[in-house]
């Protein structure tokens, strides 16, 4: 009886040591999988294997497995999920003492931070990593400070610390000097250079930044999304062309692979609309700019949904607790604080965008070929096309500086050949005549657009001064002139 018991016994420690064996072979198999996926841009097949894989990991695994999931919501531009999701590993990897994942999440949340506009606190977080990382043993620590003195250089020179960001670039290969896999950090090595050359051009050693190019070039062929680091320093020698063909490039892969409407579309058909701005092409520039300005558009109406859903799930899982009578005031004046952020840095963000957009126009308008007819007649009439092809009207905070500047004559001349060949008083009348032609034409073709609208994206600041104006040259108010058109 005895005997049987302990065979009994055995045989049960021996299922389950099966069991397990086969739990974990299962979970690195699907780990594999995922990980395949990931490497073809196939982000959401490797999220739903990974979520798996996260459902059966141990507590040794589930840290990095957790980590691939965050990589895929940030790939999939899910910011508000892997912001969710880092904070649970920044906790959960500092309870254990585990320094590289807790620097790695530190890193990663830093990056955000820093780029949803925070960037103090965010550089904060990432030194922070770094100096995690520094005290770590691993084996591929100066792999992995490498690429964070990378991260720290790129956020520096997109802030044009130079200095800082030489700094960063100098550790960057002192990191990788001493790493044991130097091929693991070939494609940072490339993209280090590029921005090097960039760095080194912007501080006037034009001598060592076209050194560092020569260096760079001799890495090709590279990934198409490594390649786009090096147009900075090819926009500071004037090689737009190249520019042009890079970028392009980069934005056919990024559409293949993971569709339009991405941040890195809107920043390249930015760089483009530059490019082509100084290479003479306005209409192309002109195209390229209003894209990029629609793509951010888009993307910003996007991270608002994001956040009001964000919003509302946090406030039905207040409902469903004991305390939602005293809970709910909060919730409402929290939400409330966080939309009023949200429409605050879309504030910004559009203005910001307005005015880049502006001084592209201008650029853009500059750099045609004035017409081979050097009449004051021919003059204005280059300038006024430039005016209404551009809209350049419907920007409120037009000076006659760059008026001036864009008709290529001083303020005297220019008052005159605006009254001469306009036909109007100065150059306030000038611009008012075509905000209200415009304001007009919204009028009736967007009924639902509000008359506050309709004045901002005419041009007009003041109300009252729109609707006298309106009043006197339509002869009657802007509201009065749509009901009649209904």
């Amino acid at each position: 009886m005895r005997r049987a018991l302990h065979l009994i016994i055995l045989y049960s420690l021996l299922a389950l040591a099966g069991c397990s064996s086969g739990g974990s072979a299962d979970r690195k198999d699907l780990r594999e999988q995922a990980n395949d996926l990931y490497n073809g841009q196939q982000y959401e097949e490797a999220l739903r294997l990974y979520e798996q894989a996260l459902s059966r990991a141990d507590s040794t695994d589930r840290l990095q497995v957790r980590q691939d999931i965050i990589d895929c919501y940030q790939v999939l531009g899910n910011q508000t999920k892997a912001r969710e999701l880092l904070k649970v590993q920044l906790d959960e990897a500092h309870a254990v003492g585990d320094q590289e994942m807790e620097a790695e999440a530190l890193l990663t949340l830093g990056m955000q931070v820093y780029d949803t506009g925070d960037k103090s606190l965010g550089y904060d977080y990432m030194t922070q990593a770094v100096s995690l990382m520094e005290q770590s043993k691993a084996s591929d620590a100066p792999y992995l400070l490498a690429y964070y003195h990378f991260v720290l250089m790129k956020r520096r020179t997109s802030d044009n610390d130079y200095p800082l960001a030489i700094s960063h670039a100098k550790a960057v290969d002192y990191y990788l000097a001493r790493s044991e896999e130097p091929e693991k950090g070939e494609q940072m090595l490339v993209r280090s250079l590029a921005t090097m050359a960039f760095l080194y051009s912007e501080t006037d050693s034009l001598a060592k930044a076209d050194s560092i190019y020569n260096v760079w070039q001799k890495h090709l062929p590279i990934p198409v999304a490594s390649e786009r680091d090096i147009c900075p320093y090819l926009t500071s020698r004037g090689h737009y062309q190249e520019v042009v063909d890079i970028q392009q490039r980069y934005v056919n892969w990024v559409r293949e692979k993971k569709g339009e409407l991405t941040a890195s579309e809107r920043t390249s058909k930015y760089s483009m609309a530059e490019a082509e701005a100084a290479l003479g092409h306005g209409d192309r520039a002109y195209q390229l700019m209003r894209e990029s300005y629609e793509i951010n558009d888009t993307l910003l109406a996007r991270q608002a949904e994001e956040n009001a859903q964000e919003l509302e799930a946090v406030y039905q899982n207040h409902q469903k607790t004991e305390q939602i009578s005293r809970l709910r005031l909060w919730v409402i004046i929290l939400g409330g604080l966080l939309a009023l952020l949200v429409v605050v840095a879309l504030v910004i963000r559009m203005r910001r965008l307005r005015k880049r957009m502006r001084r592209t126009i201008i650029n853009v308008a500059k750099n045609l070929t004035p017409p081979n007819d050097d009449t004051e007649a021919a003059r204005f009439a280059a300038f006024d096309r430039t005016v209404e092809q551009g809209r350049l009207y419907t920007q409120s905070d037009l000076t006659r500086e760059m008026l001036c500047d864009l008709m290529g004559v001083d303020r005297t001349t220019f008052s005159r050949i605006i009254r001469e060949q306009s036909g109007c008083q100065n150059m306030n009348d000038y611009l008012n005549q075509k905000r209200l032609r415009y304001a007009e034409q919204l009028l009736r073709q967007h009924p639902n657009y509000t008359i506050h609208a309709i004045m901002q994206d005419s041009g007009f600041q003041s109300k009252s001064t729109f609707t006298t104006l309106f009043k006197k040259t339509y002869g009657v108010t802007p509201s009065q002139y749509r009901e009649q058109s209904e």
